[in-house]
């Protein structure tokens, strides 16, 4: 019986976990401001977008706050094309 609980809970918070990062994907990021004081607790996924040419794009970090919330933070950075270039 205990195992049946186990599994039943395990289960749930995978599915909890998942959907939050879901969501936190569909969200709309904030746009990072130069000087902005960050509190990151944990990053859960970084996103950026794949471009063929050598351009500034704006990838996408889903992170935990120190409170528990799921937050989305939009950057720009140089696109991976431009690290093979000279």
């Amino acid at each position: 019986m205990k195992t049946r609980t186990l599994f039943a809970t395990a289960l749930a918070v995978l599915s909890l976990s998942a959907s939050l990062t879901t969501l936190a994907h569909s969200a709309e990021a904030t746009p990072y401001r130069y000087g902005q004081n960050l509190d990151i607790a944990k990053v859960i996924s970084i996103d950026v977008p794949n471009r063929p040419q050598c351009e500034v794009v704006t990838a996408k970090m889903t992170y935990r706050n120190s409170a528990g919330d799921v937050e989305v933070l939009g950057y720009e950075q140089l696109s991976s094309a431009c690290a093979n270039q000279n």
